[in-house]
């Protein structure tokens, strides 16, 4: 028994084995069948294909896939593409990554190699229908001879055809209408019956259509066609027989036939119905597709369409559908707003012509209620090309509902009522609109009227409140009767007329006038301006009873064909305001531009600002250079400026500030005029820019001078200003000034080199400014250290250049004033060099000040002075703040060099008692005149002039440090007879001075006065002593005096040598 179940057993497998091997074994030898006869087929049917059509075929390579399209064995046609001709010029009409070709394997077997299936798979097919009707891909498969039977030489017997991922476009040269077509799969199988074919087709695919570059409704649809279609090969008509179509999910049904004999005859019906609005939504834009699901509708919908008539060869067919609904609404259930009781019919054909002259578009007994309001309306629209209007609305209800129906989150707390009324009638010639006013039949009746609407919007801090609007348009012209709305503190109210805005729809040549007039009791421009509430970064200013009036007048057509500005005429009919921060008047401004098509030209420009007026008039050339997005060349502005009265403390004061210099705030300028250009230098932006002045002229009121022979020009370019020349003359004064200057806040570019050459045969600034000299004050170092830090302000890099050959200033008559300066971001100033003529002689200095800390400010000079007269200079300089030694006193000429480390106030007076200051001097043919001290000696030295002692020559070294000044011994040949001085002297003007008198200048009178006895007699006060010189050689007995004191109580006695 157990051998009988072996043998049973193993009996079985045998049998498994038989019938799994088998077929293995005959498939392998199918598979090896058709790979050796691939390359022969294949290149029979390329050959074949290349010979009879007119078209060129190509593959790369080709290889055997038995699974790919199963239950076909396939060959793979690998990288399938296909040109109009054999050139291979231009686009390939086919480009597919793979395409199977299958045969049955009964076939293989028997040896008959007949195509039964096709795959295609990723790829492309690029349709052109060029502007003489004839197509890319009729052109390539135009038989080169007559073919008996294609199918048969072509090996064809085909059951099924399958395209996965192929993406079909088609343009029509004529028209510029784009279609492409993206199947993601679509399979057919046919049945024949004789030369009749029946095919049945499910595809899947996404379809776009452009016209001319503008993307149509039709974008990015997707379509489900599941459909069976009959081909009666005898009368080359193409049966559909009833399917359906989903369109984004909303399915219609279709029918009809298309009769390829003539011209591709169709008559294809569609139909849809629905209890909501899927049939309408799915024809929506796709960016709008989603926004449209989110709401709940509800309704009797319906569609029903009709396509016939020829489609090829200038052939265009007849378009007919009808659509609407009824009880239908449409609900936000996330707000709870209802748009109820919504009905209309629609219609939509191209007409008996078949094109957009008869096509005809309407919407009749279109009525809703949003809420408790009203919306009613009928529109009618025919001949697309030059398209008849005619629009009938009639709406009220409140903005709230609005708001929450459509969920327009950027308003916030929407509300208000909205009231329209519209009856609108018209032609418009989208080809010649400037032609369509010829033939109007116009009716034109609009009533706007918004109350109360108010909202916040998310990107601006300022609520809007209380918008009131009502606006007419009756014919011809609209009108605004009033808008008036609250925005933060500020009111605006406009009104305002455009006598013909059909004239504008129209394009029409005739001349249009707008008007509006704009005013305000307090307009704050720092709160609307500033992107914040609490941020304060606007415009700082608020107007007060402020009213515009602005008219415009040129052609409708210019007006909205124009491609910069409208050309035309524009003007300011009057503006008036008071401003806050700028605490001045604007009133009787009138303006007149004239805009061309290039250039602009203001004819006058004028207005008061309190008392001053103002006159401006110029033109600008190519001023399209600012619109244009890489504007290339030059444009060139002219300006001219006049006033006949120009009060600057009108102009220049701002916040409670006024900038212009002490001197000249009641300053007027009399018949100032003002006339120069400016090229303006376009490279993709504007680069550079050239302004030239050639007139400036003006009488000064308050100062009687006179501005003359004023002009330059100053070049802008990469953050840098170039003065070139720039000139003039100012009563006495003249000036010539070149600089270089870099304007760039970039820490780089500021540390560029700048300059500043400055040349003048004279500078009068006590003429420039009414200069008095003020009282006589000794200031305290508080005083001092009160107001502006320069050294607190950064500082550039320049170099400034003097030259000025007569200068006046604050008494100081100054000759050939010469320097070179450097100013740098370190807060050093260098002077390299310094030259000038003053009191008679030569100064020449350099050194430098380290303000590198604006409270330590330091001055080291290196100064030489050359014969210089001590009778000007001490009263130039105002006697260095010595006050015992005035310039009444001291006479002679100085020379000598001084240096030292100068501690400065800010003011730049410097502070002695933290100095340290040193002086070589010598002074020549001196004398000392009713020098106090001096005269109190009379006592001693009775028989000479003590009030006027004449020296020859005073040479000694001073040091000044910490605030004492040490002289130390010098030998002087005076009239009194030659003597010995020396001592200190303190910054609080105390002193302690010590004279070696030779024994015998001191006479009688002078032993009796230190002894007690009285003077006998005085001296002639006009007496001049010769100058007594020291017996060289000889022995000299000396008397030591002592004088101690400052310069109100002071002590003379006998003191003891030093």
């Amino acid at each position: 028994m157990k051998f009988e179940f072996l043998k049973r057993q193993k009996k079985w497998i045998r049998r498994i084995l038989v019938f799994t091997l088998v077929p293995v074994v005959l498939f392998s030898i199918l598979v090896s069948i058709l790979y050796w006869k691939q390359d022969h087929f294949v290149q029979e049917l390329v050959t074949t294909l290349n010979e009879d059509y007119e078209g060129h075929f190509e593959i790369k390579g080709s290889h055997i896939s038995p699974f790919e399209n199963f239950p076909y064995v396939s060959i793979d046609l690998e990288e399938l593409t296909l040109y109009e001709n054999n050139t291979k010029k231009g686009k390939h009409i086919l480009d597919i990554h793979d395409v199977y070709i299958g045969f049955n394997i009964y076939d293989i077997v028997f040896g008959n190699m007949e195509i039964q299936s096709i795959l295609l798979n990723d790829g492309s097919i690029n349709i052109v229908q060029y502007a003489d009707d004839r197509i890319n891909i009729t052109e390539a498969l135009n038989s080169k001879k007559e073919i008996e039977d294609a199918a048969e030489k072509l090996h064809l017997n085909l059951k099924s055809i399958t395209l996965k991922n192929i993406d079909i476009n088609k343009l029509n040269e004529a028209n510029g209408m784009y279609l492409d077509l993206f199947i993601n799969e679509a399979l057919s199988y046919f049945k024949t019956a004789g030369d009749d074919v029946q095919m049945f087709l499910d595809s899947r695919f996404i379809l776009t259509h452009i016209d001319n570059g503008d993307t149509t409704f039709i974008h990015d649809k997707h379509f489900d066609v599941h459909t069976e279609i009959d081909y009666i090969a005898d009368r080359e008509i193409l049966k559909i027989v009833p399917s359906e179509i989903a369109l984004e999910g909303a399915v219609f049904n279709m029918e009809g036939e298309i009769d390829f004999k003539n011209n591709m005859d169709l008559n294809i019906n569609f139909k849809g119905e629905k209890p909501n609005f899927d049939l309408l939504i799915a024809f929506a834009p796709e960016e709008l597709s989603p926004t449209l699901k989110k709401y709940n509708n509800k309704g009797n919908v319906f569609f029903n369409g009709t396509v016939k008539g020829p489609s090829i060869n200038g052939h265009n067919p007849y378009f007919n559908a009808n659509f609407g609904c009824s009880e239908a609404f449409i609900e936000n259930t996330e707000n709870d707003k209802k748009l109820d009781n919504l009905n209309f019919t629609g219609h939509f054909t191209n007409g008996a012509q078949r094109d957009i002259t008869s096509m005809e578009f309407s919407l009749k007994d279109f009525s809703a209620n949003p809420e408790a309001g009203i919306f009613s309306g009928d529109l009618k629209v025919t001949n697309f090309l030059e398209p008849d209007i005619n629009l009938k609305l009639v709406s009220n209800f409140k903005l709230e509902f609005l708001a929450k129906f459509f969920n327009l989150e950027d308003l916030k707390d929407l509300s208000g009522n909205l009231e329209l009324t519209m009856n609108f009638h018209d032609i418009i010639d989208l080809e010649n609109p400037e032609k369509s006013i010829e033939k109007l039949n116009e009716s034109y009746f609009t009533e706007l009227k918004v109350t109360d609407l108010s909202f916040k919007m998310p990107d601006f801090h300022l609520p809007l409140k209380d918008l009131d609007l009502y606006a007419v348009m009756d014919g011809h012209q609209a009108e605004i009767e009033y808008f008036d709305v609250v925005l933060g503190n500020s009111d605006l109210h406009i009104n305002g007329t455009i006598d013909d805005l059909p004239a504008i729809i129209h394009h029409s040549s005739k001349d249009v006038l707008t008007h509006l007039e704009i005013s305000s009791k307090k307009l704050d421009l720092l709160e609307i301006t500033s992107p914040t509430k609490d941020t304060i970064e606007g415009l700082n200013e608020t107007l007060s009873d402020m009213s515009l009036e602005l008219s415009f007048k040129c052609s409708a057509k210019d007006f909205t064909e124009s491609p910069y500005l409208p050309i035309g005429e524009f003007f300011i009919d009057d503006f008036h305001a008071q401003l806050r921060h700028y605490p001045h008047y604007f009133h009787d401004f009138h303006a007149d531009l004239i805009i061309e098509e290039e250039n602009l030209k203001l004819i006058d420009f004028s207005g008061m600002i309190d008392k001053s007026d103002f006159h401006f008039d110029g033109e600008l050339t190519h001023y399209d250079k600012w619109f244009q997005e890489k504007p290339q060349g030059d444009a060139k502005v002219e300006f001219n400026v006049t006033s006949k009265m120009l009060k600057l403390e009108d102009l220049f004061s701002y916040g409670g500030e006024n900038f212009v210099p002490e001197d000249y705030r009641h300053e007027e300028f009399d018949d100032l005029k003002i006339h120069g250009f400016a090229d303006l230098h376009f490279k993709e932006t504007l680069y550079a820019a050239d302004v030239t002045f050639d007139k400036l002229e003006a009488k000064m009121k308050v100062h009687h001078l006179r501005f003359k022979d004023f002009g330059g020009r100053l070049h802008l370019e990469d953050n840098d200003l170039l003065i070139e020349s720039f000139r003039g003359s100012l009563g006495e004064s003249d000036f010539l000034l070149n600089a270089k200057l870099a304007l760039s806040e970039d820490d780089l570019l500021r540390d560029q080199p700048n300059y500043i050459s400055l040349e003048a045969s004279k500078l009068d600034f006590d003429q420039l400014v009414i200069y008095e000299e003020p009282p006589l004050h000794v200031s305290s170092p508080e005083e001092h250290e009160v107001g502006f830090n320069i050294y607190e302000v950064p500082f550039p890099n320049i170099k400034v250049d003097l030259n000025i050959k007569d200068l006046n200033y604050h008494r100081y008559k100054i000759k050939n004033f010469k320097g070179t300066f450097r100013i740098q971001p370190d807060h050093y100033v260098y002077i390299d060099t310094l030259s000038l003529d003053a009191a008679g002689g030569n100064v020449k200095m350099n050194g430098y000040f380290n303000g590198s800390n604006p409270k330590l400010i330091y001055f080291s000079p290196n100064m030489k002075l050359t014969e210089v007269n001590l009778d000007e200079l001490l009263i130039k300089f105002e006697n260095f703040g010595q006050d015992y030694l005035v310039s009444e006193n001291l006479h002679g000429t100085l020379s000598g060099d001084l240096w030292g480390k100068i501690h400065m106030h800010k003011d730049m007076v410097p502070i002695i008692d933290d100095s340290e200051i040193h002086l070589d001097f010598n002074v020549l043919s001196g004398r000392l005149e009713n020098f106090g001290p001096m005269e109190y000696l009379a006592e001693y030295l009775a028989d000479k002039n003590v009030a006027k002692v004449i020296f020859d020559t005073l040479q000694n070294h001073i040091d000044i440090k910490d605030g004492v000044m040490n002289i130390p011994n010098m030998g002087v040949n005076t009239s009194l007879g030659f003597l010995e001085i020396s001592g200190i002297q303190n910054s609080d003007y105390s002193y302690e001075y010590y004279l070696r008198l030779p024994w015998k200048m001191i006479t009688k009178a002078g032993v009796s006065k230190l002894f007690g006895k009285k003077k006998e007699e005085a001296v002639d006060p006009d007496q001049e002593d010769e100058i007594i010189y020291a017996d060289e050689g000889k022995k000299i007995r000396y008397v030591n005096i002592k004088i101690i004191g400052d310069t109100v109580d002071y002590k003379i006695k006998l003191g003891k040598a030093k």
